[in-house]
């Protein structure tokens, strides 16, 4: 469906950001995000200007070696 819409600045450079992080048109990072956010039911909050999800304390970290991990497995 092809449709317009006016994104906040900070909202479409992290869309923009997230297009670019994995080869997609915008059109589909936008639509990949609503999907996510609609599945999601963790609460957000903005630090610093940026919304982020606010985990639980005993979440354990990403590290960068775990996120090499997957990016390893992925096909």
């Amino acid at each position: 469906m092809r449709t317009t819409i006016t994104l906040e600045s900070d909202a479409f450079a992290a869309a923009q950001a997230y297009a670019q992080a994995r080869a997609l048109k915008l059109g589909q990072a936008v639509s990949e995000l609503i999907r996510q956010a609609s599945t999601q039911r963790l609460p957000l909050v903005q630090k610093n200007g940026v919304w982020v999800f606010d985990l639980p304390a005993d979440t354990p970290p990403v590290t960068a070696a775990h996120v090499k991990s997957l990016l390893d497995d992925t096909p």
